[in-house]
């Protein structure tokens, strides 16, 4: 997910804002239920 923060500056143009962005999820997962899958290597994780 991307998140652009943008705000109306005083001299007329569009800026990157220095705001504070957080945010949870909750998984509720009922039992039983199948394996997970193992996660991959870190470096096939790492989408940068």
């Amino acid at each position: 997910m991307t998140v652009q923060a943008l705000g109306w500056w005083p001299h007329g143009k569009y800026e990157p804002l220095t705001d504070d962005l957080a945010s949870v999820a909750y998984w509720y997962q009922t039992e039983p239920h199948a394996p997970f899958p193992a996660f991959p290597p870190v470096q096939e994780r790492w989408g940068r």
